[in-house]
């Protein structure tokens, strides 16, 4: 049956014009990327702009993947003009191009897999939108809508691939866990709009105060996790000590009121005596001094000591490391052993 309403009055489609140079653009500036289809950082793209593109556990390599079943100089892909080819780089566990090992060099077509130990990347050609499009997708994937920070999935992706690395070559890992004071105040007084607020500028603070290659997530509601490598435990601890200030000197203002806010920091190194027989464990001895700093007034640094024992930092002082031990307090934390699932239960209900 035919349809014989008529458009509504003022119904009117605009008439829009692609510029020409985007569409030429589009056709003539097919480039090679590569995309994480099994692996870490699934839906990570990389495009290769460079005549000869490493990839490899190298931090340096162009293409840096963390996979145990790799090796630091993979496999290279070498661009002639447009025309793309792969060579693996005498690995120990070879490289894969659609099931078919690599010998020498390979030409690559779009929609190749290349399957390199555990990670299954995609290779394809792809023009600037298509680029931007594929990069603002995984962004949506990895970040925290409101915030800007990563969020949970990413960061448990990221502690295993870098526990992992540190384990292997004996290096530094921090996790720091930050948790906004008395939150349920703020939303109570000002309302959820101001609890947004305040979430956004602790996220940017805590995004502009670290290194690129360091991990800003948002952890819970109220609750952001850092993951820092390659920092001993004092500079983790004076990172903790300067995110704390930042966060106590910062200047939030909600409809002509200022919101103060300050958090209290748990933090827990891999050199410094935590448990971290496992990513898991050293993320619940982070929690668990946080869980400390809590109980020991707010507004605070507690870095972990022992499974069962943290050092207390008094509000503003010096690392725990550089007080005397006749001004040291500390608090038991013996409640739960480190590692106890009770413990995330637990500071759900008691935190705040």
């Amino acid at each position: 049956m035919r349809d014989s309403r008529t458009p509504h009055e003022g119904e009117i489609t605009a008439v829009t014009r692609v510029p020409p140079e985007l569409l030429e653009r589009s056709v003539t500036q097919r480039q090679g990327t590569l995309t994480v289809l099994v692996g870490a950082n699934v839906g990570a793209q990389f495009v290769l702009n460079s005549q000869a593109t490493l990839i490899g556990r190298n931090p340096r390599a162009q293409v840096p993947i963390e996979d145990a079943g790799i090796s630091r100089n993979q496999a290279r892909i070498l661009d002639h003009g447009g025309k793309y080819a792969l060579e693996d780089l005498d690995s120990t566990n070879g490289t894969y191009l659609d099931g078919v090992r690599v010998l020498g060099r390979v030409p690559l077509q779009d929609g190749n897999r290349i399957q390199i130990g555990e990670t299954l990347l995609r290779f394809a050609l792809q023009d600037p939108i298509e680029c931007q499009a594929a990069q603002r997708l995984y962004e949506a994937s990895v970040r925290d809508g409101l915030t800007g920070a990563f969020n949970r999935r990413h960061f448990e992706e990221r502690l295993i691939a870098e526990f992992a690395f540190a384990a292997r070559h004996g290096t530094a890992l921090c996790v720091l866990i930050a948790d906004i004071d008395h939150f349920k105040r703020i939303n109570d007084r000002w309302g959820h709009q101001a609890g947004d607020l305040v979430l956004r500028r602790v996220g940017a603070e805590l995004l502009a105060a670290v290194r690129d290659e360091d991990i800003v997530a948002r952890y819970g509601g109220e609750e952001f996790v850092l993951l820092i490598r390659g920092v001993d435990a004092a500079g983790a601890r004076a990172l903790a000590e300067r995110l704390r200030r930042l966060l106590e000197r910062a200047h939030i203002d909600w409809q002509g009121e200022r919101v103060a806010v300050t958090a209290s920091i748990g933090l827990a190194h891999n050199h410094a005596g935590a448990a971290a027989a496992d990513p898991q464990r050293l993320v619940a001895a982070a929690d668990r001094a946080l869980y400390a700093a809590k109980a020991a007034g707010r507004n605070r640094v507690q870095l972990a000591q022992s499974p069962g024992r943290y050092a207390v930092a008094h509000h503003g002082g010096p690392p725990s490391h550089l007080t005397p031990a006749s001004q040291r307090s500390s608090w038991d934390a013996t409640t739960a052993p480190v590692g106890d699932p009770r413990s995330t239960s637990q500071r759900l209900h008691r935190r705040n």
